[in-house]
């Protein structure tokens, strides 16, 4: 009894140490953890552990080093829930590593598997990470079936999981609208109201750098509805955040759809300056992109989630 409530008093730590982002030290917490298990004989709950560590050190970007011990859990685990822990971090792994249809194997194994368990938030996470990588692929139209489902069964999900959701399925259904011969007002109204709505929660959390991609998302969905003035407000605002949590992407991102509005607006000085910047910074092997992108408008084929 003494080892099981070691265990869970070292696990329940390393949970709240994820929770702040703090993912060194909860990597730490949860092989102790492991070890507790392990001494006591309880296999199962060593894996679970292992599985923590995992999800841990995948966020500092060492997702390749414990695959090996994922994929041996999700082989060989008798314990569903744990598979899904398993199969959850392994396409996470991969989604960093830039390798989306791997991640969307794991990924559709961990929705598969989250069906036989009883444990609450499982069953909308797997929709929501099945979204992210769709989206990533470009295939907003599945992705935005899978933000809806995730967000039906979030009944107790935490504000900003929820606002993601939101967030990340407005952004879907604005390319969706923006993608079609003849734009679709009534896609654009509900993608800019679940936006706004996703924005207000963040900002009442905190949460700076989903208040970033908002801005960001704001700005596109502007853009596609030829609002120049309102897409700069929400790009400067994003740049700045982003450039404070230091996304690199999202820097990009917000360069590029600067200059699309300058473009938009005609003003050729101001669209040279941000193509400009954004070629030195991120593409100075490409000599003379500044000056494509005034002449040819990239934003039907630029994913801005890949």
């Amino acid at each position: 009894m003494d080892t099981t409530e070691d265990f869970e008093t070292l696990r329940d730590r390393a949970r709240a140490l994820v929770a702040k982002g703090s993912y060194q030290e909860a990597g730490a917490a949860y092989l102790q953890a492991a070890d507790v298990a392990t001494t006591a004989g309880e296999a199962d709950l060593a894996d679970e552990a292992l599985c923590g560590w995992g999800a841990a050190e995948t966020e500092l970007g060492n997702g390749a080093e414990v695959m090996p011990e994922l994929r041996q859990i999700l082989l060989g685990s008798p314990v569903d829930h744990n598979c899904c822990l398993a199969a959850y971090t392994l396409a996470r792994a991969h989604e960093l590593e830039g390798q989306i249809k791997k991640a969307l194997f794991y990924a559709r194994l961990f929705r598969d598997r989250a069906e036989y368990v009883e444990r609450s938030g499982l069953r909308g996470l797997a929709q929501n990470l099945l979204g992210n990588l769709l989206v990533a692929e470009g295939r907003e139209t599945d992705a935005a079936m899978c933000y809806r489902a995730a967000l039906r069964l979030s009944e107790d999900a935490s504000p900003t999981w929820k606002a993601s959701a939101e967030g990340n399925l407005g952004y879907c259904l604005v390319v969706q609208a923006a993608g079609t011969r003849v734009p679709r007002r009534a896609r654009f109204r509900e993608g800019l109201k679940l936006m706004y709505r996703s924005l207000r929660t963040f900002r009442r959390e905190r949460a700076e750098w989903d208040i970033a991609l908002s801005h960001l998302d704001l700005c596109y969905a502007h853009l596609e509805l030829r609002r120049t003035a309102c897409a700069k407000r929400h790009a400067a605002t994003a740049l700045e955040l982003a450039k404070r949590v230091g996304d690199s992407d999202m820097v990009k991102n917000c360069l590029y759809l600067l200059g699309q509005a300058a473009v938009l607006e005609s003003d050729t000085e101001a669209a040279r300056e941000f193509f400009g910047d954004l070629e030195r910074r991120f593409y100075p092997e490409r000599a003379g992109l500044a000056d494509v992108l005034i002449s040819v408008d990239l934003r039907q084929v630029v994913n801005l989630r890949a």
